[in-house]
């Protein structure tokens, strides 16, 4: 499909990719500071933690895929379940912060539900394809 198809302007096809990319590096600071301040409380309000953990992994796994439509689903899901370990890690050293093996696991499921979601959306809908594999 080209551009003229689908009447989309050229400069969303050369901007699109870059946005794509800010707003995975954005999600990761963001993730990154909740993941090794020392009461994130503070910041967000809490509620179920471990609900937290996947739902917020679940979205991470759409930003990376928006990110970096071309690497793999084992790629984009090893990505994200290492650095949510390496978060864990990070707690460890940052009392009153602990690993916690149940955050990792939510975290896990979370990636790999979102990861599993995108893939049938883009078997299912075309215009979902379009967009995340940036086919313009």
């Amino acid at each position: 499909m080209t551009n003229s198809q689908t009447k989309i302007p050229d400069f969303v096809s050369v901007v699109w990719p870059h946005l794509c990319s800010i707003q995975f590096g954005v999600l990761l600071a963001i993730f990154t500071f909740l993941g090794i301040t020392a009461t994130p409380g503070d910041y967000v309000q809490e509620f179920n933690d471990k609900l937290m953990h996947s739902s917020g992994y679940f979205v991470a796994a759409f930003s990376i895929s928006f990110a970096l439509p071309r690497k793999s689903y084992v790629f984009r899901a090893l990505f994200l379940i290492i650095y949510s370990f390496l978060i864990e890690v990070g707690q460890h050293f940052n009392p009153p912060r602990t690993f916690d093996l149940m955050d990792l696991a939510a975290n896990s499921v979370g990636t790999i539900a979102g990861l599993i979601l995108i893939y049938g959306l883009i078997c299912k809908l075309k215009w979902f394809d379009t967009l995340i594999n940036r086919r313009f």
